[in-house]
């Protein structure tokens, strides 16, 4: 992400922070110390172009999160949801993807080499223009 770009995108987090409750991390570190407190709810994340490689997240819900060009190279990720989240450009080459959620995702350059995707869903998830459906055999690179 450009710094112009991380600087709206945080500009625009911290703003939503002071008026919720709910404020989503804004960086990995946040993000590992709330999970390894306990907390499994992180909608509306944006950690763009992040390097979360072999990072232990499973039973996250990052639904409608942002995700563009960010790293999960062998992240075990079971049962994580990425429900509206825009994952375009991310790698989860090697990633324990079992179970995950990629409901209304948008998919489109992401890498899922040797993934682990027994039981992961994509059911209407953007894929070059084309809404998949489970059971059309998700075309994986």
């Amino acid at each position: 992400m450009s710094p112009a770009n991380q600087d709206h995108s945080q500009a625009s987090a911290e703003e939503l922070c002071r008026r919720n409750p709910y404020c989503p991390p804004l960086t990995v570190g946040e993000l590992l110390r709330r999970y390894s407190a306990g907390e499994r709810d992180f909608p509306g994340t944006e950690l763009d172009g992040v390097d979360l490689s072999g990072m232990i997240l499973d039973g996250v819900r990052f639904d409608e999160s942002w995700f563009h060009s960010t790293n999960f190279r062998g992240a075990q990720l079971r049962g994580v949801s990425f429900r509206g989240c825009n994952v375009k450009c991310a790698s989860f080459v090697g990633a324990d993807l079992r179970n995950a959620v990629f409901h209304d995702a948008a998919v489109e350059a992401a890498s899922f080499t040797m993934a682990r995707l027994e039981g992961a869903t994509f059911e209407g998830a953007g894929c070059y223009g084309h809404i998949i459906h489970d059971g059309d055999g998700f075309p994986i690179e």
